[in-house]
């Protein structure tokens, strides 16, 4: 596996507390990353209980659950 960029994943939930309607694929040109490393870290912020996603479609936000420090 390899190992996490800190950084992003700290741009990620930066990102996502700033302004919750954001998509995969914004994050993705923000950042120049694909949208598969993005949707691998977002998953990562999800499992370990920092963001959740609320909704579907285009109506569909992240929402900060607590918050996250490298």
């Amino acid at each position: 596996m390899k190992s996490l960029n800190q950084d992003l994943l700290t741009n990620i939930f930066s990102e996502i507390y700033n302004n919750g309607y954001v998509t995969e694929k914004s994050l993705a040109t923000k950042f120049s990353y694909s949208e598969r490393t993005i949707r691998r870290y977002l998953k990562i912020l999800k499992e370990n209980n920092y963001i959740m996603l609320l909704g579907s479609g285009k109506k569909r936000k992240w929402i900060i659950l607590k918050k996250y420090s490298n």
